[in-house]
Parts: structure tokens; sequence; C-alpha cells
């Protein structure tokens, strides 16, 4: 029952880190794929609502009547 030390020869450690790197890559494009996912749908709708009370007021607004001498 001893300590076990190895140590990884230069080209390993290049493996390593371009494995590293590389899922880190595909992490951060997931992380980016699902913050879209979530926040256009999340945009869409905001800007629906918020037009939609734009317009509807005027949509609502009573005809002008004729001015009464």
């Amino acid at each position: 029952m001893g300590l076990d030390i190895r140590v990884m020869t230069l080209e390993a450690k290049e493996r390593s880190s371009l494995a590293h790197r590389a899922v880190a890559a595909v992490g951060l494009v997931g992380l980016g794929v699902a913050w879209a996912v979530l926040l256009i749908p999340c945009m869409l709708w905001l800007a629906v609502t918020h037009l939609g009370r734009r317009v509807e007021p005027i949509a609502r607004r009573p005809a002008p009547q004729a001015l009464e001498s």
C-alpha cells in the first residue's frame, strides 16, 4: 500500500489538453444553443405582446365625431 505517482509524458499531456479543449468548446456551443432556444421564443413573445399593447388602443379608439356648431 504505497503512493503510486505517475508522470505523464509530453505527448500524453498534449492529447489530454486537446481533449479538454474540444470538450470545453462543445460545451460552450451547447450552452449557446440552449440560451438561443430559450431566449428567442421569449423575445418573440415579448415583442408580440408589446406591439399588441401599442396597436390595441388605436383599434379601440372611438371614431371622431363631426364638429357641432
